[in-house]
């Protein structure tokens, strides 16, 4: 639950006080109350409170190492200010202007930063988990190090966010059994939109496994997006991504194929629809049947075994020899894409 602060006590004025002040900061003495703040604030180290700067404008203050969690800093603009290990956790940052800013190792889980301005910031080792940066926007900012893992990062500008690797996405928690690297996703459509945005970065950064990683995210989401829409591309989707993993993953071409392989020899073996030229007497086992079907698959067809004459038989045979060179064809295509980006 957001925290709630007094409202203005000027009359008719809607707005919330800043803390400090009775007033909001239209009608407060601006500049008497940045005189004052920074030692209003040394009084937070022993009694820590949520404290509310709406709309405040203020430079070189030390909010370093402050308990600062669910504090308003909405539409703030703060220059050369210091955030150095401030824990600004589920804190308001809506719309704040931030310019040579240090938010080293803040802890700003859960923070709301829509439509926020970082200018020459620096953001490293600072916790962003699950935070929200809907249409934030970095300009020269250093995130080396930064954890993002969970965030939305819906619309943002990330032109100017240095150090920005697949690694900031990777749930860093000791507790999790199973790392991975991952925006929130709870918004399927809002997370294909980040994962493409994430795409293009990369690739232009010439971080091409970053890049193919992000690829292969966009269009998981897109696949759940068609899912709740109910839409038939579902299936095309569902089949791309078993099959070759969207074009990324060679290894799954390779596995889909053997499976291919060995499927239809379950077939073949169960219909019983081979018989064997050289000897047509002789007993087809199920290696004979495998046998049979990877020779179709590849196209090779020593002519040993065939197919009995049944227009089902060839039917499934034609089947298999036509998946044979369409999987090969998105092998290839899937090794140029992901190695030959560069």
């Amino acid at each position: 639950m957001p925290h709630t602060f007094p409202q203005c006590e000027e009359v008719h004025c809607s707005e919330s006080a800043i803390s400090f002040s009775g007033t909001c900061w239209e009608h407060t003495s601006q500049e008497s109350y940045r005189n004052e703040l920074a030692g209003n604030l040394a009084r937070l180290k022993k009694d820590p409170a949520p404290i509310n700067l709406k709309k405040v404008e203020c430079e070189d203050i030390d909010f370093s190492h402050l308990d600062l969690s669910g504090s308003s800093f909405s539409q703030i603009r703060a220059s050369r200010c210091l955030f150095v290990g401030t824990k600004l956790k589920e804190a308001n940052l809506i719309g704040a202007h931030f310019r040579n800013c240090d938010f080293v190792g803040a802890e700003m889980m859960k923070a709301n930063f829509t439509r926020a301005h970082f200018t020459n910031c620096t953001l490293s080792h600072s916790d962003l988990q699950d935070s929200y940066l809907s249409e934030v926007s970095f300009r020269e900012c250093d995130l080396m190090g930064a954890i993002l893992f969970d965030c939305v990062l819906w619309s943002a500008d990330l032109d100017g966010a240095n150090h920005l690797k697949r690694s900031s996405f990777l749930d860093a928690r000791p507790v999790s059994r199973f790392t991975q690297c991952r925006l929130s996703e709870k918004d399927p459509y809002m997370a294909c939109e980040s994962y493409r945005s994430l795409k293009h970065r990369f690739h232009r950064n010439g971080l091409y496994e970053d890049a193919s990683w992000a690829a292969y995210k966009e269009l998981t989401m897109e696949r759940k997006h068609l899912f709740l829409i109910k839409s038939p591309r579902y299936f095309p989707s569902l089949l791309m991504d078993i099959l070759s993993g969207y074009t990324e993953k060679p290894h799954r071409v390779i596995a889909s194929s053997l499976g291919i392989v060995l499927i239809f020899g379950v077939f073949y073996y169960l219909l019983n629809a081979l018989r064997s030229v050289v000897d047509p007497g002789m007993p087809i086992s199920l290696w004979d049947n495998i046998y049979f079907s990877f020779i179709s698959f590849t196209t090779v067809g020593f002519g040993d075994l065939v197919p009995k004459v049944t227009w089902w038989v060839r039917g499934l045979v034609c089947l298999e020899a036509f998946s044979g060179p369409f999987m090969a064809g998105l092998y290839i295509f899937t090794l140029t894409r992901r190695y030959a980006a560069g």
